[in-house]
């Protein structure tokens, strides 16, 4: 019974890991901000179980205060995550000192199919006399 119980407790614990993990997993992209501020761009990149925001400025790890809100204990700042109606993330949003700015989530076009196409539209047997100029 004590094995089971450990076991349990690991498996219950490993969950609750993956869990946590998913959900700061979330705030993983781009951001760009509006032309003139302090920085153009922030890339919140998750590894190793830490958010951490780059920039031009630097990198810092973000620590979590809250639904969508952390902490920067390198400049003892806050960042937060925008949502819109469908709790969608769309952009983030800084408070150092008495400064504030916004950026907008940068979004992947999906439209664009960039896989390779292996699928031929004539023979092939017809290709080297088209290459050397003899075909048709």
């Amino acid at each position: 019974m004590k094995k089971f119980t450990i076991l349990f407790t690991v498996f219950i614990a490993s969950c609750l890991t993956i869990k946590a993990e998913e959900s700061l997993g979330q705030y993983a992209a781009k951001y760009k901000f509006p032309q003139g501020s302090a920085i153009s761009e922030v890339n919140v990149v998750f590894e190793n179980g830490v958010l951490h925001l780059n920039s031009s400025l630097g990198t810092t790890s973000l620590e979590t205060t809250g639904d969508d809100k952390f902490y920067m204990p390198a400049n003892s700042g806050t960042v937060t995550f925008l949502r819109n109606e469908g709790k969608k993330i769309t952009g983030i949003k800084f408070a150092v000192q008495n400064i504030s700015i916004e950026g907008n989530k940068e979004e992947k076009d999906t439209d664009i199919d960039v896989s390779p196409v292996y699928k031929s539209t004539f023979p092939i047997k017809n290709l080297p006399a088209m290459l050397e100029g003899d075909g048709d």
